[in-house]
C-alpha cells in the first residue's frame, strides 16, 4: 500500500506533500482494506505532510466515526497542517 502501513491492529496512514482530494480515493480504499483485515485502530502521521484540504478532513472524520473516536490519533501535526486542523477546532484528534 502506498499511504497505509499496518502495525499489529493499527493502519497508520501517512501522506508525502499535499493531502487532498485528489488522494482521497486511494487513502480511502487502502483503510477500507486494512480495517478489512482486521485493524481495528487509525493514526494519522502528519510529519511528511505539507498540506491538507477540507475533502481529506472529511474523510477524515468519517475514519474516526467509523473505529470510534477512541482507537483514532493524530500526530505531528505542523505548519500549514496544523493551522488547518486549530482552524477547524480538531486539536482534540492530536494525541502524539
Amino acid at each position: 500500500m502506498q499511504y497505509v502501513q499496518v502495525r499489529n491492529d493499527t493502519a497508520v496512514l501517512s501522506v508525502n506533500g499535499i493531502f487532498n482530494f485528489g488522494k482521497c480515493k486511494i487513502v480511502s480504499s487502502e483503510i477500507n482494506v486494512a480495517l478489512q483485515n482486521g485493524c481495528t485502530k487509525i493514526a494519522v502521521d502528519f510529519d511528511k505532510t505539507k498540506f491538507i484540504d477540507s475533502a481529506a478532513i472529511r474523510m477524515l472524520c468519517d475514519f474516526r466515526e467509523n473505529v470510534h473516536p477512541a482507537n483514532f490519533a493524530v500526530g505531528n501535526a505542523h505548519g500549514k497542517v496544523l493551522t488547518v486542523l486549530q482552524g477547524a477546532n480538531l486539536e482534540e484528534w492530536l494525541k502524539f
